[in-house]
């Protein structure tokens, strides 16, 4: 009798974690997909000098499990044989907000796995194409490394211009899409995302779409926009945010300057 319920409790324990490929309907994934992590992950890389240095090119595979309510758990690093890039990985890692599989409609908990490739050849293409080889904080600020997400801080992030000024900046670069134009498309595209302590944004989800290339273009605007960083106890921190656009055929035109933290 101990060993069928031995055996039973290992199957119950086994049918609550789905395999990726296997039993699932829909994978865990990271929000915004492949493009968001490739995107994120060559914007926030910072390579370590002394791998650098020593042209080291790594990859870097960490396995974890995506819980059904979206946090991840028994995180394991297979590691690269250097201390500096496997460390850069995981703080990497760490940034990424992720979507659960789903089997029979439902939120299951999934392995899963995500590699990063430390490539110094590329590096410096990558320093040249977003502009900065470190991030460029605000000054004489402090920086809150604990990771933790904030969704009400006490001071919410701002477009460097001024919010009031940020309806004009969109207006002037979104431009709206012909398939939109065509299809008779209008309505609000709402994208959620986190600004890092350094400004920079991460995690670009979707919350409300309405098709006809919209999305795509409120992505395009959104990545083009600059923002000082939140604060939170005199800290810079991370903020979690969501913002519509707002696409009106007929050049009617909605104020887009309406973003809100989530």
């Amino acid at each position: 009798m101990k060993k069928i319920s031995t055996m039973l409790f290992f199957l119950i324990s086994i049918a609550g974690l789905a395999q990726p490929g296997f039993n699932v309907d829909v994978l865990p994934t990271n929000i915004g997909g492949k493009a968001e992590f490739k995107r994120v992950f060559e914007q926030e890389l910072i390579y370590p000098e002394s791998a650098l240095k020593e042209k080291i090119a790594k990859k870097v595979t960490i396995n974890f499990i995506v819980m059904k309510d979206s946090t991840v758990s028994q995180v394991k690093i297979s590691g690269s044989g250097s201390s500096a890039i496997d460390a850069e990985a995981m703080r990497l890692f760490k940034l990424f907000q992720w979507v659960p599989a789903i089997k029979d409609r439902m939120y299951v908990n999934a392995n899963w796995s995500e590699t990063f490739n430390f490539d110094p050849g590329k590096y410096s293409k990558i320093c040249r194409e977003r502009g900065f080889q470190k991030f460029n904080y605000l000054a004489d600020s402090k920086i809150d490394s604990s990771g933790i997400i904030y969704k009400n801080p006490e001071q919410l992030p701002m477009y460097q211009k001024g919010n009031y000024a940020l309806q004009d900046f969109i207006k002037e670069n979104l431009e709206y899409p012909k398939q939109a134009q065509l299809s008779n498309i209008q309505g609000t595209v709402v994208l959620r995302f986190v600004v890092e302590p350094s400004g920079l944004i991460t995690n670009i989800g979707i919350e409300k779409t309405v098709g006809g290339g919209c999305e795509q273009e409120a992505i395009r605007v959104l990545e083009m926009i600059k923002w000082y960083p939140g604060k939170n106890d005199d800290k810079l921190v991370r903020v979690q945010m969501s913002f519509p656009f707002y696409f009106i055929l007929n050049d009617e035109f909605k104020d887009n300057s309406g973003g809100e933290q989530k």
